[in-house]
């Protein structure tokens, strides 16, 4: 296929829907601009009557593509918009139930974490109940070689890929040690590491697979050291 067949314009539908394109037209619109449009300028972008504007960000607004600013009256981008242009905020919105469940059984802050370089970034954090817990970690990072989840994100690497990403992060790595705990997620599906990120803090992690069966993401859970009986952490 050539350049210019693959980055030819669609052709226009046999039998256009009016109301679909310029609903579809003004999603583009409110997408594009982040510090928000006004019913005014929808009308005049999309050439229809300010009324009809105005019913057309109305049901974007219903369905979360666009929220309306209660001071300007403006329409911003809203949080599908969001979640359909950011992969990280749509995978967060899949996981808060899911961790919102495991907090609720097994009482300790759980967390997503993803790689980000060589450390692990936590993406989302719902915090255990307890008065002593580990509170949230939403946007922290930590060296993946030490922590359970950047361990565990870790063991779906290549030995090429992990050997780049320490080379290009500069960390000093000792790399039997790092090997050893990486068959250990392996071939236990998940990882326990005790205090080496912050003392009288454990964790534990299990990685979340993605398609082909790559470690996209790890779920972790952290508790204070010894709350959890070393017996009942396969159960976590």
């Amino acid at each position: 296929m050539s350049l210019m067949a693959a980055s030819a314009k669609p052709e226009q539908p046999a039998y256009p829907i009016g109301s679909v394109d310029k609903a579809l037209r003004l999603l583009t619109i409110v997408a594009a601009n982040p510090a928000g449009i006004r019913i005014g300028d929808a009308s005049r972008m999309l050439g229809v009557a300010p009324s009809t504007a105005h019913r057309l960000l109305q049901m974007l607004a219903l369905h979360g593509f666009a929220t309306q600013d209660a001071t300007t009256k403006t329409y911003r981008p809203g949080e599908a918009i969001r979640r359909l242009v950011n992969p990280r905020e749509r995978v967060r919105q899949l996981a808060r139930p899911v961790l919102t469940d495991l907090v609720d059984e097994v009482k300790e802050t759980a967390h997503l974490g993803v790689l980000e370089g060589f450390s692990a970034l936590t993406l989302l954090s719902v915090e255990s109940p307890h008065l002593l817990r580990v509170g949230d970690r939403e946007g922290n990072t930590q060296p993946a070689h030490l922590s359970a989840m950047g361990r565990t994100l870790l063991s779906g690497l290549s030995r090429d890929e992990l050997a780049d990403l320490i080379a290009e992060s500069k960390a000093m790595v000792d790399t039997r040690v790092l090997n050893r705990h990486l068959a250990s997620v392996r071939s236990n599906g998940f990882i326990v590491q005790h205090g080496e990120v912050e003392p009288g803090v454990s964790a534990l992690a299990v990685p979340v697979h993605g398609p082909g069966g790559r470690v996209d993401y790890a779920i972790g859970v952290t508790f204070p050291t010894g709350r959890i009986p070393t017996a009942d952490l396969p159960d976590l």
